[in-house]
């Protein structure tokens, strides 16, 4: 299938900066451009050869464009309104990379209905605590999963052209909709770093600088999570907040019943307890 022409990156942080380098790397013949609100990401950019461009922009001329977002969720209607008057009105495609998809959706179906039908939703499962360009990395989406979240208003070539996209990435891809992609996420993702922020936050409360001091290493691996973009996730817990309250209210039915057979000390309900979830979790880990 036929590759872009032209690409143009909408946020050159980890992941933008990623796709740039990805896209470097394996000589793509596509043209990519950046567009990021810090002039001296774009002039990192520019240096690294990772895009065409310094802060002059105007893709109007275009042909065969597409466009990817790469920005914390609650600034997608921000960074649609200033980049959509650099672009052309034609022959282009519109995808994206953030965490949570029912807020993108919505804002495109009440307030851009002309970007709607070509814009594919899409959410690379990759990442890392860290942020910023300084630490992207080219090999970010190799053999990592892309959700692709077609909906009704978009049409079969546009999205297989995308999932081309992600698969030049080095990515495999899955069609989830953009409904279901925001209820898994908020068990699989959100909610994880939910309770690690929860229990860093409890256990600095308690233990202070001793937190990590006996740790054995443990600790720091379960609560790495904690130190992902603090932004990143406050725009993540507000746009998908009703999926993710009741994924916190699950856990807790959870914790409470593992709480009861501790204060019980129920010896025989706690090793059948803990052996059927080690049982779930081993077979569902080797099964994937």
């Amino acid at each position: 299938m036929k590759a872009f022409e032209n690409i143009l990156i909408v946020g050159l942080g980890l992941i933008g900066g990623s796709i740039a380098k990805k896209l470097k790397d394996t000589s793509h013949s596509s043209q990519v451009y950046g567009f990021d609100k810090n002039p001296g990401v774009l002039q990192s950019a520019k240096e690294q050869n990772l895009i065409l461009n310094d802060n002059d922009l105007n893709l109007k001329e275009l042909n065969d464009l597409l466009v990817v977002f790469c920005i914390p969720v609650l600034s997608f209607r921000d960074a649609l309104e200033l980049a959509s008057p650099l672009l052309p009105n034609e022959n282009i495609i519109f995808t994206d990379t953030l965490s949570t998809k029912a807020e993108v959706f919505q804002i495109l179906e009440s307030d851009y209905q002309g970007v709607l039908s070509k814009f594919i939703l899409s959410h690379p499962i990759a990442g890392s605590e860290k942020s910023s360009i300084e630490f992207s990395n080219k090999q970010l989406f190799d053999e990592k999963v892309t959700v692709v979240s077609p909906h009704q208003y978009n049409s079969q070539e546009d999205v297989d052209r995308v999932i081309n996209f992600w698969s030049q990435l080095g990515s495999t891809t899955k069609l989830l909709s953009y409904q279901e992609h925001d209820l898994i996420f908020s068990k699989t993702s959100h909610l994880p770093h939910v309770i690690s922020y929860a229990l860093t936050e409890s256990l600095f409360s308690s233990l202070n600088d001793q937190t990590f001091t006996f740790s054995g290493g443990s600790l720091e691996d379960y609560t790495r999570i904690a130190s992902s973009d603090p932004l990143m996730w406050k725009d993540i817990l507000i746009s998908n907040n009703e999926n993710i309250i009741n994924s916190i209210n699950e856990f807790e039915k959870s914790l409470s019943s593992l709480k009861e057979l501790i204060t019980n000390k129920d010896e025989e309900a706690l090793v059948k307890f803990l052996s059927k979830i080690k049982t779930l979790r081993d077979n569902s880990v080797a099964n994937n």
